[in-house]
């Protein structure tokens, strides 16, 4: 049977927040040891006949000499693998630093869910180490959030027409989003691409 839009919405939110919370256990356990955590990427594939779907997750290296996955060659990457594994969902987290007002940097961990049925999420939690543990604050979105006309990093691994659909137009963008999509659109794949590296493939 057919899902409705709402349930497909309750959906993949709660498969995006199983993987928020699996994502978050494993940074607090990197942290305790003074390692970063490669972005993870989970696709989920729906098989029909079973009431359960295909879950599979893969880190994605960081390039040597960079300190993170620039979001252009990381959303190139993503592209990529969904043409060849065809998801139905796809969700995405990955550590980022961001100006905390002028007083530095704060470490961000930012996270994305987004299907094939045009559900757009998006998540950001600020945290830092505190000796034996690691304290979280509290989201600066308030929770997972629709991302509205914004572009995000996982809208290029589905259909051109849904991503386009999706994302302001040209007249409607910012100079900084026409500058970044026409250097986006003269760079070869092949330079927009990090080999992804397998970590695990199951059926919850």
């Amino acid at each position: 049977m057919a899902r409705s839009r709402m349930q497909q919405i309750e959906r993949t939110l709660g498969m995006a927040t199983r993987f928020l919370d699996e994502v978050r256990g494993d940074i607090g356990r990197a942290a305790l040891e003074g390692a970063d955590i490669p972005p993870r990427l989970r696709s989920v594939h729906e098989k029909p006949g079973h009431a359960t779907p295909e879950f599979r997750t893969v880190a994605i290296p960081v390039p040597d000499g960079l300190g993170c996955v620039p979001p252009d060659i990381l959303s190139g990457t993503i592209a990529k693998y969904a043409q060849t594994r065809k998801p139905d969902c796809l969700m995405l987290a990955m550590e980022a630093e961001m100006d905390a007002n002028g007083e530095g940097s704060r470490t961000v961990l930012i996270a994305e869910a987004r299907d094939r049925t045009g559900t757009r999420m998006y998540w950001m939690q600020p945290y830092s180490p505190a000796g034996s543990r690691v304290d979280w604050d509290e989201p600066l979105t308030g929770g997972w959030c629709d991302p509205g006309e914004a572009e995000m990093i996982l809208d290029a691994a589905f259909k051109r027409g849904e991503a386009a659909r999706l994302r302001p137009d040209a007249a409607g963008a910012t100079p900084e989003e026409r500058a970044r999509r026409e250097i986006r659109r003269q760079t070869p794949m092949e330079d927009r691409e990090v080999p992804l590296a397998g970590m695990a493939s199951r059926a919850d």
